[in-house]
């Protein structure tokens, strides 16, 4: 495929155009961010790549052919992106002993009754997604089994567990933000 016919291609909102991207780029992302977020967890990693697929697919006329390739386009937004995330995991903030005690146990009371309920409203959508996007969901954020492992226990290849994780990400995403 030219480039200049995925860019299209994906502001068009063609699925299968996106998902070529991800095939092709998947890897090289994938090394990007993590030589930048060596330290980082697994999961900060893909979702920084995740990140980056997430801005094309939201912007992709910000991409412009003549001025550099779909790779290099691709490689700096994740060299960005990882440099923000490698920040944010970095940075530190300073609260008093006393402030930290109060931030805890409010924070904790917060999420308990928070998450009671979030947590009963993302299984409920979990359990709508498709197979094997469902599985592949529960195995990932439920059992914490690394995309390899998933890919080894239903078949498929690595690449496939990435992008269908990518994609249920992403129905999570305008879920939340839709909610309420």
């Amino acid at each position: 495929m030219e480039e200049e016919q995925i860019r299209k291609a994906v502001a068009n909102r063609d699925p299968e155009a996106m998902e070529w991207v991800m095939n092709h780029y998947a890897g090289l992302l994938w090394k990007i961010a993590h030589s930048i977020l060596h330290h980082a967890s697994t999961e900060e990693i893909e979702e920084c790549v995740a990140d980056t697929f997430f801005a094309f697919w939201q912007n992709p006329d910000a991409f412009q052919s003549g001025r550099s390739s779909l790779k290099n386009y691709l490689a700096t937004i994740t060299k960005h992106k990882a440099i923000d995330r490698y920040r944010k995991l970095n940075r530190r903030t300073e609260l008093t002993y006393e402030e930290e005690i109060h931030s805890v146990q409010t924070d904790d009371l917060l999420v308990q009754m928070i998450s009671k309920e979030t947590y009963t409203e993302l299984n409920q959508m979990i359990e709508s997604f498709p197979e094997p996007e469902r599985e592949i969901m529960k195995r990932r954020f439920y059992e914490g089994q690394r995309p390899h492992e998933i890919s080894e226990a239903l078949s498929l290849h690595v690449r496939q567990v990435h992008n269908k994780l990518y994609r249920s990400r992403q129905r999570l995403r305008t879920w939340w933000m839709n909610r309420k």
